[in-house]
């Protein structure tokens, strides 16, 4: 499984060019598995598989929707990582960093900020579901009825059937 973004394209696509983070602090692990858990619910596996195969030359439309889902999965990842960001796990555990002149953001605070992350992503999400069914037949592997974000709603933690 080939990953859609790089560690650089995760924080490039997040932050722009003004960001601090360092490209190490995104593990390839939680790349591929948010693409894996956040993607493939959404597209169905035959489509997921395509988008996230060796091939060497894909096709323009699988060069499109990837570029489309990219900011959305990287603003995901950020989410995700956001909380683990200010500790360190080493020999004496997990330890928070403190940085010079900067006070630690209080849990509301880092709630608020995931949640808009996650928000924005979900937003994007929905518009390449959109376009995808606008444009099924240049993606015919793609299986709408399969496509958890049209079956349930998420909202406020419950999960609703739609």
């Amino acid at each position: 499984m080939k990953p859609l973004l790089t560690p650089a394209e995760v924080l490039t696509h997040v932050f722009g060019t003004s960001h601090t983070l360092n490209e190490r602090d995104i593990p390839l692990s939680t790349i591929l598995a948010a693409e894996y858990r956040l993607l493939r619910p959404m597209l169905g596996s035959k489509l997921f598989d395509k988008l996230t195969s060796e091939e060497e030359s894909p096709s323009p439309h699988i060069v499109a929707l990837a570029e489309q889902l990219k900011t959305p999965l990287a603003l995901h990842i950020v989410a995700l990582l956001l909380p683990s960001l200010a500790a360190h796990i080493g020999s004496l555990g997990v330890v928070r960093l403190e940085g010079e002149g900067f006070e630690k953001a209080d849990e509301a605070t880092l709630a608020r900020v995931v949640a808009r992350l996650r928000h924005d992503a979900d937003a994007l999400l929905d518009a390449a579901t959109d376009y995808l069914l606008a444009h099924h037949d240049q993606y015919p592997d793609y299986d709408h009825a399969a496509n958890i974000r049209r079956r349930v709603v998420f909202g406020g933690g419950v999960v609703m059937d739609r």
